[in-house]
This record gives C-alpha cells, sequence and structure tokens, in this order.
C-alpha cells in the first residue's frame, strides 16, 4: 500500500548555513529549493544562527513529519534530541569528514548514538556506504547511497576565455583552510611547475576555518609568489572563479563523498586534478575526467601533463560536465530524497498501525 503524503512538512538541521561557504552549507540550500519545488515544505535549521535549545524548541513547535540532519554528529546528535523529546523520525545524510573523524575521535560514542537511533543513513557513493556498514555493522540494512546534485551553469560561449586575461595558468584550489584539505602539499610542486613555466599560478579560495592551520598557510606563502590566497568566496561567485582556472585542485586528506567543489568544477567544464584518495575516486576516473595523483612527484608530473596540453584539458573537462549531467541532477537528488522521506513516516505509519 502507498501512502501520499500532501506538503510534507520537513526540517533541516545542518552544521553550517549561511553564508553558503562550507559544503555541508551549499548541499542544504541545493536540497531545501529543489525540496520546496516538489511541494515539501521544508525549513532549514542552522547551527551556525540558533543553539540548539532553540533548534529543538522551534522543530518541536512547528508540527514537521520527518527530521533530516546533515553531518553524523553534529547534526545527528541534534536528530536524536529531538527524537527522544518529539519521537520524530529521522535520517542522517552523513556529508563528509566524520565518517572519519567522528567515528574515528573521542566522540565515536556519540556520533554511533546518533546512528544507531537513526531510521536512514544516506551516504554519497557505495565506497562511504561499504565503510559506514564496516564501522557500525549494525547500520548496514538502513544505509542509502543518494549521490549528491550540483547545479549546472550555462555553457560557455565560444568567445569566453577560459582563464585570466593576462594569459595565465591558473591552477585553483577551492578549499577551506584546515588541516584536512591539506593545502600546503601542493606549493613545492607548484614552484617546481612555475620555474618550467612562469604563466603558472595558484589561486587558493575558501574561509580560514582552522585559525592555527590558516596561519601556516598564511606565512608559507610569501615564499611562494605565484601562490595568492583570495579569501572567503561568496558561492554565486564561483562559476566565475572556475571559468578563470585552467585547471582545479583536490589535494584533501580525505574526503567523505563527493566534495561539492570537484561537483562544480566538472560542471564548469575544467579539468581537475585530484589527491586519489576514497571520497575523489567516488567521481573522479582517472584519464577520463580528471586525474590523479599519490604524492608530489605525481602531482608535478600529471600537473605539467596538463599544463603543456591544452587539448587534454578540454577533454578531460568536457567529460566532467557529461558526467555531473547524466548523474548529478539536483531535481534527481531531491525526489531520491522525498521518496527515502516516504519510506521512513510509510513504516512509522505502519508500525504504529499495527
Amino acid at each position: 500500500m502507498q501512502i501520499v503524503w500532501s506538503e510534507m512538512r520537513s526540517a533541516l538541521l545542518t552544521p553550517y548555513y549561511d553564508p553558503p561557504v562550507r559544503g555541508n552549507a551549499v548541499t542544504v540550500q541545493r536540497l531545501e529549493r529543489q525540496l520546496l519545488s516538489l511541494g515539501c515544505r521544508a525549513t532549514v535549521w542552522g547551527l551556525d544562527i540558533r543553539s540548539p535549545a532553540e533548534i529543538i524548541d522551534g522543530v518541536a513547535t512547528q508540527g514537521c513529519d520527518i527530521c533530516h540532519a546533515f553531518h553524523a554528529l553534529l547534526g545527528g546528535a541534534l536528530a536524536l534530541q529531538l527524537k527522544k523529546k518529539t519521537a520524530l523520525p529521522y535520517l542522517v545524510t552523513l556529508t563528509g569528514s566524520d565518517i572519519y573523524e567522528s567515528l574515528a575521535g573521542q566522540q565515536r560514542s556519540e556520533t554511533i548514538q546518533a546512528l544507531l537511533a537513526a531510521d536512514r543513513l544516506v551516504v554519497f557513493h557505495e565506497s562511504i556506504a561499504a565503510r559506514l556498514a564496516a564501522e557500525v555493522p549494525q547500520v548496514a540494512g538502513r544505509i542509502r547511497v543518494i549521490p549528491q546534485g550540483v547545479d549546472l551553469p550555462p555553457m560557455e560561449t565560444p568567445g569566453e576565455r577560459h582563464h585570466s586575461d593576462d594569459d595565465t595558468i591558473v591552477f585553483l584550489l577551492p578549499a577551506g583552510l584546515r588541516p584536512v584539505k591539506n593545502v600546503l602539499s601542493c606549493l613545492e610542486p607548484l614552484a617546481g611547475l612555475h620555474a618550467h613555466d612562469p604563466r603558472v599560478r595558484l589561486v587558493i579560495a575558501g574561509p580560514a576555518i582552522d585559525d592555527e592551520y590558516a596561519s601556516c598557510v598564511l606565512a608559507a606563502l610569501p615564499a611562494f609568489p605565484f601562490a595568492s590566497y583570495i579569501g572567503t568566496v561568496d558561492h554565486p561567485a564561483m562559476t566565475a572563479l572556475y571559468r578563470q582556472a585552467s585547471v582545479v585542485l583536490n589535494t584533501s586528506r580525505f574526503e567523505g563523498g563527493m566534495a561539492n567543489s570537484l561537483l562544480e568544477a566538472m560542471a564548469s567544464s575544467r579539468p581537475v586534478l585530484v589527491a586519489d584518495i576514497e571520497g575523489n575516486r567516488s567521481l573522479v576516473n582517472d584519464g577520463d575526467t580528471g586525474l590523479f595523483y599519490r604524492d608530489a612527484p605525481e602531482f608535478l608530473d600529471k600537473a605539467k601533463l596538463l599544463l603543456d596540453d591544452p587539448a587534454l584539458r578540454q577533454r578531460l573537462g568536457n567529460a566532467g560536465r557529461r558526467l555531473v549531467e547524466e548523474r548529478h541532477s539536483p531535481e534527481r537528488e531531491a525526489a531520491a530524497y522525498l521518496g527515502l522521506y516516504e519510506e521512513i513516516l510509510a513504516a512509522e505509519w505502519t508500525s504504529a498501525d499495527f
């Protein structure tokens, strides 16, 4: 028996929402917009805007049908508190570093409690589903895979330039300054590339999230005059930044799935050079939709290959655009979540009825 809800009401709990300069915020704002277009009355509650107590009281009095938490610990623990107070069912989307950091650190126990109490758990790729099931076997049957969506920018016109006006070759690293993003790792190999071709530039864009690490990055940059840190860039302005780039980098030590920055770079038809890690392998097929590297010498080799071969850059960029068009529709992403909401509520209704 299929149950149909009209004007389903969902509460989206997220660690970060405004401004949308971190992955969680970008994901939630996109999903909020798409859910509303499908008739779901989605309301976002950001922990960067309200206190946990305010969110619990607000959601409890709003009359929601379901709670959707983002981040296993930061959102999941709050959803668990709500469930204890209101019996509101919830799902958790594991958004990135939580699959590695929260389950490996001092807060592992609290994180597992939030996961065990969730009705469903969502990850972005089968590889992350396997990792989560290995970490917490009790939840294996409740894991679902819903790939990240991405908004496609308009195709560039033939007359648009693909890089900056002074004909430099820009390697763009869109990343917040924190240790997991491993920003410093690309400076030495790119210095070697700059010595080979003085047109090479590195642009780092993202918020300073970890003060100590940000200080290390800023202290290192003067020794690499071809590199610049431009700070936080508003999300709507990122498309123009991608289009000024010749290559987009991901240097992370780990990614818990599909990085929004990589999806956006590929949607903008930019070739990507990425660390060979689990999360990046969920998006990039080496030699087809981007290039992998495993260490600094290989980074330099692959970067030089991209520098010297504009046709390769174009081929990889076009392939990346096709990939996100075919597999990462934001409309399909939202429809999958809405179907999951209905699945959870149907189970709740059946359990209550019988």
